[in-house]
């Protein structure tokens, strides 16, 4: 769940996630991905500048000016904060200081851009109804069966931070519609060339559709604690050929958290489980109980339930996607242009930095 004005951050989170990426193994339990906002609420990204080097500096101190309005490394940490929240559990804690350090001038841009645009807003006169509020709650994503306040907590927001950061976002988005206007219509034509010049992407890998029951292996498992896990298994695997609800024995028995409460299923292309895991998934007869597979997890039951071949979209299959890609690319063209024909013009200062 994110707030409108700071879903820019999301773009962070991502990048964060995506650098720790090359350090990770791959498992058989994917890594959930943040639900992506509603486009119309999503703030835009800032510009490439020059930015200067953000040196560690106490909370109180004035890490930029904008057009008169100071911001400080507080409001910075803060952002960044919520920005770590935000990733738990994907960055190592050992990492987490060099993260900290190296998206903070990635945050404190964020802020710059957000004041600017904030204080545009204001002379604009743009003002935010109670019906734009209900409206842009209607469409906040949230984690299934998580309520809005529990989603505020993790991230360590209050609810009237929330809500001004939410409004924020909206005069954001009502300026940006003011003064970049919709997106320009895209042609048959524009969308049948860009096809063309991209049908190597328009296809769909072969995938495979399985489902699994992890029996793990204790921590430091020795000989003996991997014959009683695979005893668990084997006894479990017994139940299930003899017909045994597959999905009920997965919810009550399965060490796999990523897929429990899916009955342990997956679909997933050739490259993204682990090899052993992948292999069985892909070369087992359809709906077949197949035997044990050891990864360095534990014991994996596994049933594929259906095998999809790679194909090649038809145009007409990815007409609208394409549509809506042409049409978000050139309006971010457009409100990209509008951000820096903006800061070339404002006053902004970066006062001790280099």
């Amino acid at each position: 769940m994110h707030a409108c004005s700071i879903l820019s951050l999301c773009a962070v989170v991502a990048l964060i996630t995506s650098c720790n990426a090359a350090d990770t193994k791959k498992t058989e339990t994917k890594v959930p991905v943040a639900s992506a906002a509603p486009a119309t609420a999503s703030m835009p990204t800032m510009p490439p500048v020059a930015a200067p080097v953000l040196k560690t500096v106490a909370p109180t101190s004035v890490v930029a000016v904008v057009e008169g309005i100071e911001l400080r490394q507080s409001d910075v940490n803060t952002r960044l904060e919520r920005v770590l929240a935000m990733s738990a559990g994907h960055i190592p804690p050992e990492r987490i200081a060099e993260f900290r350090a190296q998206f903070g001038q990635r945050v404190l841009d964020e802020l710059v851009m957000q004041t600017l645009l904030l204080k545009t807003a204001e002379q604009a006169k743009i003002e935010i109804t109670t019906n734009d509020m209900a409206q842009a709650l209607k469409g906040l994503p949230l984690p299934p069966g998580q309520t809005l306040e529990a989603a505020l907590a993790a991230q360590g927001m209050s609810r009237a931070d929330f809500d001004k950061e939410m409004r924020d976002g909206l005069k954001i988005q009502k300026l940006l519609g003011k003064e970049v206007g919709p997106a320009t219509t895209v042609s048959d034509q524009q969308i049948k060339e860009f096809y063309e010049g991209n049908k190597a992407h328009m296809s769909t890998p072969e995938t495979v559709k399985a489902r699994h029951l992890l029996v793990k292996f204790p921590d430091n498992a020795d000989d003996k604690a991997k014959a009683t896990t695979k005893a668990k298994a084997e006894g479990l695997r017994k139940q299930l050929v003899g017909g045994a609800d597959f999905a009920k024995l997965v919810k009550e028995n399965s060490d796999d958290p990523g897929s429990k409460e899916t009955g342990g299923e997956y679909t997933f292309p050739h490259g993204q489980m682990v090899p052993a895991f992948e292999e069985a998934a892909f070369s087992q007869k359809l709906n077949d109980i197949g035997p044990l597979v050891e990864t360095q997890f534990g014991y994996h039951i596994i049933q594929t339930l259906a095998k999809n071949p790679a194909k090649t979209m038809a145009l007409d299959d990815v007409k609208e996607e394409i549509r809506k890609h042409l049409e978000n690319k050139t309006k971010g063209e457009a409100v990209q242009k509008y951000i820096q024909a903006l800061r070339a013009k404002a006053n902004i200062k970066y006062p001790g930095q280099t």
